[in-house]
């Protein structure tokens, strides 16, 4: 049920109890203020899920606003969000570890910067992923 229907049926279930709106108890217009302002659920919504996933694979912030369409203080929130909470375990796909492979291979100075801006991720990420290919190389040793 939409917040507003399940708002109106509530101030028409106390309009009927008590008639007049300057009636009612504090209580009931502190519960009526409550339900009208919550903030929506918005934390399952396939935009919101994306964002995070774009997150995850070291995107920019101002990459997912342009991707998204979303505001860059949303993106911030949720990057930090993500942060606050632990949650922000960087991923990658066999492509993107590819990409970074070949990057390392083929340019004059393949430090992290140079490497996030040209696929255009965060350095942090980039690091990250270097540091799962060393590992990963390590343990086929």
């Amino acid at each position: 049920m939409a917040v507003n229907e399940e708002l109106m049926n509530k101030i028409r279930k106390f309009e009927n109890e008590y008639r007049s709106s300057d009636d009612w108890p504090e209580s009931v217009i502190k519960e009526l203020n409550k339900l009208a302002n919550r903030e929506p659920d918005i934390t399952h919504t396939e935009n919101f899920i994306m964002i995070r996933r774009m997150i995850q694979h070291g995107f920019d912030n101002y990459q997912i606003v342009e991707a998204r369409k979303a505001s860059i203080g949303h993106v911030r929130h949720i990057r930090l969000e993500m942060t606050r909470a632990g949650e922000l375990n960087y991923e990658a796909t066999s492509d993107e570890l590819k990409q970074i492979q070949y990057n390392v291979g083929h340019m004059l100075n393949p430090n992290n910067q140079v490497i996030a801006t040209a696929m255009g991720r965060k350095k942090d990420w980039v690091r990250c992923m270097r540091e799962k290919l060393r590992e990963t190389a390590n343990e086929t040793r």
